[in-house]
C-alpha cells in the first residue's frame, strides 16, 4: 500500500495527469504497539469514534496520504475493527453512484479482514482489488502451493470445463484479484 501511495503522490505532482487520484489509508491493529507503521510524534490524537483521515502515519504522510488508524482495544485511534471504521467512512463520504464509480478500494492484510472489505465493496458496487497472501514455495507456478478459488467468466472453458469456478495461482495469476472473482 505504501507503493500505491507513492504512485498516487506522483500523479498529483504531474501536471499532465488530468484527474489525479487521491487516497486514504486505513490501518488497523489489535493494539497501538502492534501497529506495523510509524505514528508521527506530532500527530493529533484521534478520538475513539473518529473516522476523519489525519496525517498521522509517517509512511503515508510523506506521500501526502492521510490515514485512519484503528485499534481493537482503542489504545489509539478509532476503537474497533478497521473494517468498521472503513464502512462508516464509505457511508459518510462515498454516498452517491458517481462517487462509487470513481472509487477503487485496494486491500491487503489478514484474509478475514480482506474478505469483509471485499463484501463491503461488493454490497456498495465499488471496485475492489484484493492482494491475497499465500505461501508461494516456487513463485513461478510449478509447485501449485498458492492456489485460490475464483469464479470463471465462461463455465464452458477449461480448466474444470462445465464448472463456474476454478483455481488460480497467487504467484502467476495474482497476487491481486478483483474482489467479485474470489470465492472465499
Amino acid at each position: 500500500m505504501i507503493y500505491l501511495a507513492e504512485k498516487l503522490s506522483r500523479e498529483l505532482a504531474d501536471p499532465s495527469v488530468h484527474n489525479p487520484r487521491k487516497g486514504v489509508a486505513f490501518c488497523g491493529a489489535t493494539t497501538r504497539d502492534l501497529l506495523a507503521l510509524t505514528v508521527t510524534p506530532d500527530a493529533p490524537a484521534p478520538d475513539k469514534t473518529s473516522i476523519a483521515p489525519l496525517y498521522n502515519i509517517r509512511e503515508f504522510q510523506k506521500y501526502n496520504v492521510p490515514a485512519v488508524i484503528t485499534t481493537d482495544d482503542g489504545s489509539y485511534g478509532f476503537k474497533g475493527y478497521v473494517t468498521e471504521a472503513f464502512e462508516r467512512y464509505l457511508d459518510r463520504w462515498i454516498t452517491d453512484q458517481a462517487d462509487r464509480q470513481k472509487t477503487v478500494i485496494y486491500t491487503c492484510g489478514p484474509e478475514g479482514m480482506m474478505k469483509t472489505v471485499a463484501q463491503i465493496a461488493i454490497r456498495r458496487n465499488i471496485a475492489c482489488q484484493v492482494c491475497v497472501e499465500r505461501a508461494m514455495a516456487c513463485g513461478m507456478g510449478t509447485c501449485q502451493s498458492c492456489c485460490i478459488r475464483v469464479k470463471k467468466d465462461d463455465p464452458s472453458s477449461v480448466p474444470l470445463k462445465g464448472s463456474d469456478w476454478c483455481y488460480r495461482l497467487a504467484c502467476t495469476d495474482g497476487p491481486v484479484f478483483q474482489a467479485e472473482k474470489l470465492l472465499w
